[in-house]
């Protein structure tokens, strides 16, 4: 808002009276709604939050519009949505869902090679798309997908495990199977309150189901990954597989931890003993510094910890989030050396680290995430050839320049996919 105040019900209600509105962050964990929403959803000031989410209210203890988690799949269940028709789509048939995927990852591989990245960890998808898009030799970087639900079911039916697949496809590990709630969006699950109020984030699951659901997947050989920021969720997370690993020992199974927002000291020992590959926030030092107020410095320094995780020895590796970040490499790497945003503010500056360590976790310690160290990761004989050609030496230009640096060619497999 450029008063800088949170959007409300009342700035919804202006929109329309008659329809639902709806307001969704990027991150997909908070939406902002307007009365006839939460009229239609049965929303009122006296309904109770449920778990693992908020009616979130103002002073008065009116809803304020804001919804967060698992508090928003009310709305999912009324209204309608419009789908894509040949009258609305401006083109002569209706292009089917298939249709729209292939063009969509079309594109974003073409960006992804643009930008210099040549491996991406695919939150899901589209396995028919991606497929699709490789036949018809438009795949400009590799994949290791992620799956999640009824793909996931089918993998452990069949006994597909982490690995099957090839250099340009593999079955990685699983969709982040969500502990908590968002860093940038303030619901992850912290053990202190949150400055200035009383509340300390969501907590998604519970510790019996977690546990469940990670000893199903780890049973089936399959690599673990869960969306834990907060320290309640890391530890609730590590807990878990703990337990697991008790129950069925697997050697190298790497457990990985996407966002792994908020360590300390106890976490950090329990990551290491499990060989866990925490996969933090790397964008988020640029370009989400003017959310780190609501933590506050004291947080902060524990916060996207790559200083203190590879002190410790763990393979951290980068983590974008895309969409909700930027997946640019330069300016994660800027980012991650500096702890410098956009507005020019600094928070947890002992989490700085050098530009070759960096680097590394943008590359090698990624490689090591999906257990492909062996093929990627490091420009090395025997391994793929995969590497970037930037316009400057990192090493001889200003740090706060290096989000800058053009990409002059991007090579995968020793073919050329972008060239600029």
């Amino acid at each position: 808002m450029k008063d800088g105040r949170q959007l409300n019900i009342r700035d919804l209600d202006q929109v329309s009276k008659d329809h639902p509105v709806a307001v969704h962050h990027r991150g997909g964990h908070t939406s902002f709604y307007n009365p006839k929403a939460f009229e239609m959803a049965d929303v009122n000031r006296q309904t109770p939050n449920p778990p693992g989410g908020t009616f979130d209210r103002d002073s008065t203890g009116a809803l304020n519009g804001r919804v967060t988690d698992n508090a928003k799949s009310v709305f999912y269940r009324v209204g309608n949505r419009q789908s894509q028709t040949i009258e609305n789509s401006g083109l002569d048939a209706a292009p089917t869902a298939l249709d729209r995927e292939v063009a969509g990852l079309t594109h974003i591989s073409k960006m992804f090679a643009r930008y210099g990245v040549t491996s991406v960890h695919h939150e899901g998808g589209n396995l028919p798309a991606m497929q699709k898009v490789r036949a018809n030799d438009d795949l400009k970087h590799r994949i290791s997908y992620e799956a999640s639900g009824k793909e996931l079911d089918a993998m452990i039916a069949a006994g597909i495990q982490s690995g099957f697949g090839d250099e340009w496809m593999r079955f990685g590990a699983t969709s982040e199977h969500v502990v908590d709630g968002s860093f940038s969006e303030r619901t992850m699950a912290l053990s202190v309150a949150y400055p200035g109020t009383n509340y300390k984030g969501n907590v998604a699951t519970t510790q019996g189901d977690l546990n469940a659901w990670i000893e199903k997947v780890h049973r089936a050989g399959i690599q673990i990954n869960c969306h834990a920021n907060g320290d309640v969720a890391i530890d609730m997370y590590l807990t878990a597989f703990e337990r697991a690993q008790k129950l069925f020992p697997r050697s190298d199974a790497r457990p990985k931890i996407t966002h792994c927002t908020l360590i300390n000291d106890d976490l950090v020992r329990r990551i290491k003993a499990l060989e866990a590959v925490p996969s933090l926030f790397t964008t988020y030092a640029y370009y989400n510094s003017d959310k780190f107020s609501f933590y506050g410095e004291d947080l902060m320094k524990r916060c996207m910890a790559f200083r203190t995780l590879l002190d410790a020895g763990i393979h951290v590796a980068a983590g974008s989030d895309f969409s909700p970040g930027p997946f640019d490499p330069r300016m994660a790497i800027q980012g991650m050396v500096t702890r410098t945003g956009w507005d020019g503010k600094t928070w947890g500056s002992n989490q700085k680290i050098s530009l070759d360590e960096a680097i590394r976790v943008n590359t090698l310690n990624g490689a090591y995430n999906s257990h492909e160290e062996d093929i990627k990761g490091s420009i090395t004989a025997g391994k793929l050839a995969d590497y970037v050609v930037m316009a400057e030496d990192l090493y001889s230009i200003p740090v706060d320049k290096i989000k800058d640096v053009k990409v002059i060619r991007t090579v995968v497999g020793g073919k050329t996919v972008y060239e600029g």
